[in-house]
């Protein structure tokens, strides 16, 4: 797949050289937060070549620009999820309030660049993007308001921030292809989202840092299967988590409990399900093994 992101890092790269109404400084800004995002890949605008690729006979490089507007909407997103948060070491963190202006024009870049494409179906893609964009803006809300504290409500939230993101990828190719969209690879690419975001609610809670969401007294899959637990550990993360006690966290007992006490492996089971879904859905499309082999190793 190396080769598909430097397509869209060259796609990204002339998108933002000819863009001509932004400033010096908001281009300058936006080029800087790009290279950033480079180092970790486009993972969403390869889902959205990928779909494009197998189901058209026929290749359009104007889907690079697609995938790049793609990656400028979900680094606009990862831009202000971490102003939000207020727990990123990159860059963008720095100048908030520039930062916030340089996401709001990615935002409106992103549909601009596929209405400029030559796409027969552009239009379908620009919905699709719009309609998925929002239900992981609404999803991110529901994260915020820290509310979703047991495990329907908790995946209903990440189905839409995390999975609404990975089907709005997958959607767009599959949709400037052939014009329609399949109920299997909706299925399956909302699935691969939410599978992401488990797994990087298992990594968060390895690492005692800020941005751990245990300290931050967030809930996730694993610690809403440990407040569920009847221990001193529990209770004391209970305690810890009632604003109204002062506790203090026994970090060793409580990682313990997490490795131990069967959270992570809920998790982990938890994962799974969504995996033998998305397998069961991928199997019923016609995407060539390349493909599929990639979109297996994001399930794992």
């Amino acid at each position: 797949m190396k080769g598909l992101d430097e397509h869209i890092n060259e796609s990204l790269d002339i998108i933002l050289e000819n863009e001509t109404i932004l400033g010096y400084d908001l281009k300058s800004m936006l080029k800087s937060f790009k290279e950033e995002k480079r180092t970790v890949g486009y993972s969403f605008g390869r889902l959205c070549v990928l779909h494009y690729e197998a189901f058209t006979e026929r290749l359009d490089k104007d889907i690079y620009k697609v995938a790049a507007a793609i990656e400028l909407l979900i680094l606009s997103f990862d831009i202000i999820d971490d102003l939000q948060d207020k727990d990123s070491d990159y860059s963008w963190s720095k100048t908030p309030e520039l930062s916030l202006n340089v996401a709001l024009a990615m935002l409106v870049m992103a549909s601009k660049i596929i209405r400029e494409t030559s796409f027969e179906h552009k239009n379908r893609a620009i919905q699709i993007l719009e309609e998925y964009a929002l239900g992981s803006i609404n999803g991110q809300q529901l994260d915020l308001l820290n509310n979703c504290r047991d495990e329907q409500s908790y995946l209903q939230m990440i189905e839409q921030k995390s999975g609404s993101l990975t089907a709005l990828s997958c959607l767009i190719g599959e949709v400037l292809a052939k014009g329609e969209i399949s109920p299997q690879v909706k299925e399956y690419s909302k699935y691969i989202g939410i599978i992401q975001q488990i797994k990087n609610d298992i990594q968060g809670l390895k690492t005692w840092g800020r941005k751990n969401d245990l300290l931050n007294k967030r809930y996730s899959l694993p610690i809403i299967y440990l407040l569920s637990q009847k221990n001193d550990v529990s209770n004391s993360v209970k305690n810890y988590y009632n604003d109204d006690i002062v506790a203090v966290l026994d970090n060793n007992a409580t990682e313990n409990e997490l490795t131990n006490g069967g959270a992570i492996r809920y998790a982990i089971t938890i994962k799974n399900v969504y995996k033998f879904k998305a397998l069961s859905y991928l199997e019923n499309v016609a995407i060539k093994e390349v493909g599929k082999d990639y979109l297996k190793k994001l399930m794992k």
